[in-house]
């Protein structure tokens, strides 16, 4: 799922007519390796290479009013986001600011990189900032939902993946973020909640088989396998198996299969679909387990030493 639909004003009009037809092999075709579908990472697209390229070149060079050059700082930090740069969108973000204050959308990546580095606080400030700045932005709702989630304030968390959810409840990504913040507060609850809301889902669509996976409706085995089904590219595959994997950890995570876990975060981001957010918070995921693990492995080693 991605956070936000990109921008980019003159996208179009700096990519169109600057290279040649490139001739691709677009493999769709699902790799299976010990019932595990594996495919190879995502390639940079050479298009936003280049359009990277000319972003630069137009913010260095050409003069322009603090809001256009406030866009294009944007623009260019999504695409630098999107291949993984985060310390070079971040920069970018923090300049548009410089030149647009009022500019919310830099406001919310700014709130996802911080959550990502674990500084919360800022984070909170960064969405609350944007949200000021338009109250009607969905998007901001889902991010911080899912800071307060990882912060462990799933309270909080519940009311803004609330009103995420209500924008669009045949969204299945917002039924289960959603489910993720209700879950930790009562399980037995959110579950009927996730199966009122399921019901509300196209069964038809590749996310409504994450409902039924996280519904027991699927079996991880079942799960997998439909993830290599029914694709139009390898693009289609690659981006799928991020999520699926991101979400096939997660139910792991809570049958308490740490180990299991671990290995799905991994495979979601060998994928390198970097603008995804399932992408995003594998790293964290693993992180919060990495520091798990070293703190019993220090309870362990202070309990022999007292013994």
């Amino acid at each position: 799922m991605k956070r936000v639909s990109l921008s980019l004003v003159l996208l179009s009009t700096i990519v169109t007519g600057c290279a040649s037809k490139q001739s691709v092999v677009d493999n769709s075709e699902p790799h299976v390796v010990n019932n595990v579908v594996i495919s190879e990472p995502l390639n940079v697209d050479y298009k936003s290479e280049l359009a990277i390229a000319k972003l630069t070149q137009i913010i260095s060079h050409a003069k322009l009013e603090k809001e256009k050059l406030a866009e294009l700082l944007y623009d260019r930090g999504v695409m630098y986001d999107s291949l993984g740069l985060r310390s070079l969108a971040q920069l970018d973000f923090r300049r548009a600011l410089e030149h647009k204050p009022d500019f919310a959308d830099a406001y919310n990546f700014i709130g996802i990189h911080l959550t990502l580095m674990g500084q919360y606080a800022q984070a909170f400030e960064a969405f609350d900032s944007a949200l000021e700045i338009d109250p009607e932005h969905q998007y901001v709702h889902l991010n911080r939902g899912i800071a307060l989630h990882y912060y462990g304030r799933n309270a909080l968390a519940m009311e803004d993946l609330e009103t995420f959810y209500v924008k669009k409840p045949d969204d299945p990504y917002r039924v289960i973020w959603l489910y993720f913040s209700e879950v930790e507060n009562d399980a037995e609850g959110a579950k009927l909640r996730l199966i009122y809301n399921a019901s509300q889902l196209n069964p038809n669509s590749w996310s409504y088989q994450i409902v039924e996976l996280l519904l027991g409706n699927l079996t991880e085995q079942t799960f997998i396998n439909n993830m290599g089904k029914n694709l139009k590219s390898s693009r289609e595959l690659v981006e799928r198996l991020c999520e699926g994997y991101f979400y096939l950890a997660k139910f792991k995570l809570a049958m308490g299969d740490e180990e299991a876990a671990k290995n799905y975060f991994r495979l979601a981001l060998g994928t390198s679909v970097h603008e995804f957010v399932e992408h995003k918070y594998s790293r964290l995921e693993l992180n919060k387990l990495y520091e798990i693990a070293r703190q019993r492995y220090a309870n362990v080693e202070a309990s022999q030493e007292t013994n």
